[in-house]
């Protein structure tokens, strides 16, 4: 098969779960004998034409911060439309506002994963906010397929627009061996001592709840520290905000964001990871930080429970909004380290086996593969695909 990605800022992965699920997905494709054309946002300096067996090609984006993704996925998308692809997926909701032009193209199927529910987003204005609303009726009666990545997003396509999906998660990979430690190093560079910092990965937004996170942890007692590692996503203000928050207490550090090797080592030597969000599709960075065996500290949304179930050692959930319950919760992963390890090693054996990339691709094929070979097209409403 042909198949056209339209939806992520960039591959190699850098900037978000988008785009990292987008290259893990499409470079099992390339492995199981598909052919795969990625359409980046067109950068200055130099361009990768392949990565990981995927085909690369860069397309411009014009205007501020709300266009130039619009302008990316509408020119990717006609460039895929122009290139007679089987397959069209697009990612995320924002892209689904060109998928009628690739609809001009009747032979070609389009299907699109729902990473969460971008419309919802605080950090996005009224105005939008509405463009948004228009691009998750447009995720649920244009494309001819839908994913799904949790099953809340699942039964809200169904409540809202009618429409059924396919509930496929996102995918995580067994950690590699650690990679060298470079001249940068983040944790001399921030003052962070092994096995005595919790970590939290992800975009400075206020569905991530980090103001919550460095209020409650004033009150962790001991010598511990915290360190947020991300940057803003059009989200100044809210970030300043932050700022100023950790600037009470010295054990707390924003690092800004961070990528690659220097990731991979914070997460190494954290003593737990914590994710207070208040809103979630599936989230890549708590899948990470499962992968390497983190105790952990989550808010009780579903998308979160989805993957950890239950509180008990090693996963423990607090009420979302609950301040008083984080705190207490990050002092238990603190005092008893051994027992909420041994119950993190308990959840990664588990969650390796039931998000794994290798099946992410074999499912998403299987559905390509029911689209093209479908004598009619499936319907966009319910009872379809």
């Amino acid at each position: 098969m042909r198949i056209a990605m339209i939806g992520q800022q960039g591959l190699p992965a850098r900037h978000g779960g988008v785009e990292r699920a987008v290259e893990e997905l499409a470079a099992r494709l390339v492995e199981r004998g598909h052919e795969v054309t990625v359409f980046n946002q067109w950068q200055p300096g130099p361009k990768a034409r392949q990565h990981r067996g995927i085909r690369v090609r860069h397309v411009p984006a014009f205007g501020g911060k709300h266009l130039r993704n619009l302008t990316q996925s509408l020119l990717g998308t006609l460039a895929a439309t122009l290139g007679r692809y089987d397959v069209v997926h697009f990612h995320a909701l924002g892209p689904c506002l060109a998928s009628p032009v690739a609809r001009l193209r009747p032979r070609t199927r389009l299907v699109v994963t729902l990473q969460g529910r971008d419309d919802q987003r605080a950090k996005w204005s009224r105005p939008a906010q509405v463009v948004l609303a228009a691009a998750a009726w447009m995720s649920a009666n244009v494309p001819h397929a839908g994913i799904a990545v949790s099953k809340q997003l699942q039964r809200e396509f169904v409540e809202e627009f009618g429409r059924d999906t396919t509930h496929i998660p996102n995918g995580v990979t067994v950690t590699p061996q650690a990679a060298p430690v470079e001249a940068d190093d983040p944790l001399q560079r921030f003052g962070l001592e092994p096995g005595r910092y919790l970590l939290n990965v992800g975009r400075l937004v206020p569905e991530k709840a980090i103001d919550h996170l460095l209020v409650a942890f004033r009150d962790v007692p001991g010598d511990v520290r915290l360190a947020i590692v991300g940057g803003s996503s059009h989200t100044a203000e809210y970030t300043e905000r932050l700022r100023s928050l950790a600037a009470e207490d010295p054990r707390i550090v924003l690092t800004g964001p961070i990528y690659g090797a220097g990731t991979d080592r914070l997460f190494r030597n954290a003593l737990g990871y914590v994710m207070p969000s208040l809103l979630e599709g599936l989230p890549l960075a708590l899948l990470e930080a499962i992968s390497y065996g983190l105790p952990l500290v989550v808010s009780d949304i579903e998308p979160h429970l989805e993957i950890v179930g239950d509180s008990g050692p090693g996963h423990r959930v607090f009420a979302t909004g609950d301040l008083e319950q984080l705190t207490k919760q990050m002092t238990t992963l603190v005092n008893e380290p051994a027992a909420e390890q041994a119950g993190a090693y308990g959840l990664r054996d588990e969650v390796l086996v039931d998000y794994s990339w290798d099946a992410v691709a074999a499912r998403t094929e299987a559905l390509y593969r029911t689209l093209l070979t479908s004598r009619r097209h499936p319907a966009a409403r319910r009872g379809g695909a």
